[in-house]
């Protein structure tokens, strides 16, 4: 920081003693000119009689070069009010001289001064008098009168030498001036050592929050696949034909382990008109006349590749035992060798019930409550739904004094959701999307829903009640997964919330059959039943309704 400022006084400095040599140059130029103007004339014409013939011509030689300075001068002054006659101009040199100047001399200096190029004149004729017009002076002109000027004063002439020798010529000043203009910007852009040292610190600090904590580590530990992925990936190919095709040789088909599909092929169907838009889940596939798909061999990992991970599958099943005593399981090893972490699994539970009319008070509190609500989106549907009076009412408050509310909303219902969120006490802090794909793993873009534009996604509303104990940061709030049967949720949402609040209670609304989840208490008037395990939520649900049956208005 201290070179910099120095670097930035010194050129400064050099600057202003530049500025101060060219004011003195000034100075004694305009002292010049006041000497010359009143130097008397006459002085020369009163001289002795005995000078010689040398002596006078020198001293007319010496006038006349005189004349040529103060001719200049005059015409340097007179710039702007060009042209001027060469009559304005002895008028004006007589003021100056005060003496009496002779026009021939004058004419003579012009004619010279024009055959130099330093000015162009006009003949002209007034009043039956000759004489010229200046019609125009010519850059040289400056520095002929500098030359002049020098010749004159030996001290200024010195002075302008040694200017020369210090700084260069006159016309690389203006170079050396952009030079040290930009020197000068340089500098300043350049960043100081404080500068540095904050954005050093700044880097330092932005490196220690990239990195996970041991506390972040070891979640991710914990909730790690055990005996790794269960699942087979697709093949980006789609069939087996167009991947032999895509990658050249009959051989390569077998090498390749991932899934593919093959075409159903029926009577009725017409390859021209390509692929159906709804694939597995068109509601007309007897008929439908575009070409479908099935998975083309087995949907599991081979045995040689996936023995390892069921002997530790079969372990970790082994070590899960139910507790049907206390509607409790004892806790078994997240994996072998693991860091101590247990994971609690419960059975599932299910009541059939019609949630308009279901005392929600009697199954207790939970942690995590996940609806899928039949939202009334003005659209025909295959189920019944919900007016918007009849969502608000419900008892979601009696099931949490705080935790975690999924909400999964669509259409219009995306604003009466986050309203119902506030009626019901809850903070809306997050939002999860599900983007939707079809059979062959692309983007739907023929959804059933949407009024101007087809859906190909929906939302799940994270709403909050107080200041619940939860995992943050383990997974994204995007699933990108398969449509499947209509409003049939994607798997990957059971595993982030049981990330999220693990070995907690939880309850699922409008649940189905295939909504059954360990940890999970499911209701609905689609599942089938009722199977309750937990002795203290049986014993609370006969008191509430001796005859089982939650389906119908209490007479209570």
């Amino acid at each position: 920081m201290s070179d910099a400022f120095e670097e930035i006084q010194a050129i400064k400095i050099k600057r202003n003693s530049l500025r101060e040599k060219l004011q003195k140059r000034k100075r004694e130029r305009h002292e010049l000119f006041t000497l010359t103007s009143t130097t008397p004339v006459s002085s020369t014409l009163t001289n002795d009689s005995s000078l010689s013939n040398d002596l006078i011509g020198h001293s007319h030689r010496s006038d006349h070069n005189e004349y040529e300075r103060d001719v200049l001068c005059i015409l340097h002054e007179s710039l702007p009010n060009l042209p001027i006659t060469s009559a304005e101009l002895i008028d004006q040199l007589r003021k100056n001289l005060n003496a009496d100047v002779c026009s021939s001399d004058i004419h003579k200096i012009l004619e010279k001064f024009a055959a130099q190029d330093i000015v162009k004149i006009k003949e002209v004729t007034e009043n039956g008098v000759f004489g010229y017009t200046v019609l125009s002076v010519a850059e040289s002109q400056s520095s002929y009168q500098s030359q002049s000027d020098d010749t004159e004063n030996p001290e200024s002439a010195e002075t302008s030498a040694s200017e020369l020798n210090d700084y260069g010529p006159a016309e690389k000043q203006p170079k050396l001036d952009k030079k040290n203009a930009e020197d000068i910007m340089s500098l300043i852009s350049m960043p100081t050592i404080r500068e540095k040292e904050n954005k050093k610190v700044g880097e330092q600090i932005l490196d220690l929050l990239s990195k996970q904590t041991s506390k972040e580590k070891s979640l991710a530990e914990r909730f790690r696949s055990q005996g790794g992925a269960q699942v087979m990936e697709f093949c980006p190919h789609g069939t087996r034909i167009d991947c032999v095709k895509l990658n050249g040789g009959p051989g390569f088909a077998e090498k390749c382990k991932k899934l593919h599909f093959k075409k159903i092929i029926q009577s009725h169907t017409d390859e021209s008109l390509g692929d159906c838009s709804f694939l597995n889940t068109c509601f007309h596939m007897d008929t439908c006349k575009y070409v479908h798909y099935e998975v083309d061999g087995p949907t599991t990992q081979p045995k040689e590749s996936n023995e390892t991970d069921n002997a530790n599958n079969s372990t970790v099943n082994k070590n899960l035992t139910i507790d049907s005593k206390n509607g409790n399981n004892t806790s078994c090893p997240a994996s072998s060798g693991s860091l101590g972490s247990e994971l609690t699994l419960y059975p599932p539970q299910w009541i059939q019930c019609d949630l308009r009319y279901l005392d929600m008070t009697v199954l207790g509190k939970f942690a995590v409550i996940m609806a899928d609500p039949p939202w009334d989106i003005h659209m025909e549907l295959p189920y019944g739904t919900m007016s918007d009076d009849e969502m608000r009412q419900l008892g979601i408050p009696a099931l949490q004094d705080e935790g975690l509310l999924f909400l999964w909303v669509t259409g219009r219902a995306m604003e009466l959701g986050r309203e119902c969120l506030q009626l019901w006490g809850y903070e809306r802090v997050d939002e999860i999307i599900w983007v939707k794909t079809n059979q062959l793993q692309r983007i739907i873009r023929t959804g059933r829903t949407g009024h101007w534009l087809n859906h190909g996604k929906e939302h799940c509303l994270v709403g909050m009640k107080g200041n619940p104990r939860i995992n943050r940061g383990l997974d994204s709030d995007v699933i990108v997964a398969e449509v499947r049967a209509t409003s049939h949720k994607p798997d990957e949402i059971y595993g982030i919330i049981e990330r999220m609040s693990p070995g907690t209670r939880k309850i699922e609304l409008f649940g189905r059959p295939h909504n059954v989840q360990p940890n999970w208490i499911t209701l609905g008037n689609q599942v089938d039943g009722v199977h309750l395990i937990d002795p203290q939520l049986i014993k609370a649900f006969k008191k509430r309704y001796p005859d089982g049956n939650s389906m119908k208005p209490s007479k209570s």
